[in-house]
């Protein structure tokens, strides 16, 4: 009986205690690798285990997670005497209608990292994201977004395809609905919203503040490498392979993946160096990113008011130039509050 408590007991500080929840293409992969390197941070191997957004119907099969046994395994590495901030990084809880609702009643203390982006970029980075992982059949960034009502009716879609949702590129970055779903379950003193202008702009102070809203120290760190740059398979081939395996491969590259998601340091950038390479994004059509401007102008204002900040530039902005100045403007603004 007594081990049975202790064992009990264990798990529970084996529980992951704060989510960094999306917006997907918005610095998260980079918050959560340099979290992941503070001597008291746990962080999930893979970075995104998809298991408590119910609502996205087969999410769960990415990593073969059917069960809270199966999610709590991802966390039975950390030790309790050491990382007091256990988390993971599932992008598509900001999107999902149930996730941090199933995560609230699964951690009732659980804090909740927030970053946003100027949505017209995070709708054509989703693009490119989908793309690279084999899960978009249209490499026209304008053509699929007009191909959203379609797909929402099963028309169109990629087969085999687990991602439909995120093939809805306005709901995935139309803000302030999620938000509203995050305040609605969250108090103020459990959540943080990180704009990327500000984590671009400052990187160490952003994470600094990071730290102290887990409640950790600062741990000196001073160098802010780049994550999860744009990019693409060298050769679609193994992308492919790797990404949309025929099915007599599904378990054998389902281990690889597994194993690969806990490689850090050396060996981890050294096998992405070798079959990825670095590929910005193409520059939109000044025409089609003032249609987007005007799609996403009311929820962008209606995020500004949640937030208590103008974020107005985003819509405002026609080019890659524009877009920078403007960041630098609104960032510079003195009490600007994330």
């Amino acid at each position: 009986m007594q081990n049975t408590i202790m064992n009990e007991a264990t798990q529970q500080t084996r529980k992951p205690n704060f989510f960094i929840i999306g917006a997907p293409k918005s610095g998260t992969t980079a918050m959560a690798h340099y979290l992941s390197e503070h001597p008291n941070v746990f962080f999930s191997a893979p970075k995104e285990p998809f298991f408590w957004d119910t609502d996205h119907p087969g999410i769960r099969d990415t990593h073969q997670l059917n069960s809270v046994d199966d999610y709590l395994r991802l966390f039975q590495t950390a030790d309790p005497s050491k990382h007091t901030a256990i988390g993971e990084g599932s992008t598509t809880y900001l999107q999902s209608h149930v996730a941090v609702k199933n995560i609230v009643e699964f951690q009732p203390e659980a804090k909740f990292i927030v970053m946003l982006r100027n949505p017209v970029d995070v709708a054509h980075g989703m693009h490119g994201e989908l793309i690279r992982h084999f899960a978009e059949t249209e490499p026209d960034f304008e053509k699929a977004w007009h191909l959203q009502a379609e797909r929402a009716n099963g028309m169109h879609l990629p087969k085999k395809s687990r991602l439909t949702f995120q093939l809805q590129y306005q709901d995935v970055a139309s803000y302030a609905p999620q938000l509203k779903r995050l305040f609605q379950h969250v108090p103020e003193s459990r959540r943080r919203v990180i704009i990327f202008d500000d984590f671009i702009r400052s990187t160490q102070q952003s994470y600094q503040e990071t730290l102290q809203f887990l409640n950790l120290k600062d741990d000196g760190r001073k160098e802010f490498p780049k994550v999860n740059a744009a990019g693409k398979y060298r050769f679609s081939t193994i992308g492919r392979l790797y990404q949309a395996p025929p099915e007599w491969l599904g378990m054998p590259i389902r281990l690889f993946r597994k194993w690969y998601s806990k490689q850090n340091g050396r060996l981890r950038n050294f096998v992405h160096s070798v079959v990825q390479k670095q590929s910005p994004r193409e520059e939109l059509a000044a025409e089609f990113r003032e249609q987007l401007n005007r799609t996403f102008e009311n929820d962008v204002a209606e995020t500004s008011q949640l937030l208590q900040r103008d974020l107005g530039h985003w819509t405002r902005s026609s080019s890659l130039k524009d877009r920078d100045k403007l960041t630098q403007e609104s960032t510079m603004q003195p009490g600007a509050s994330t």
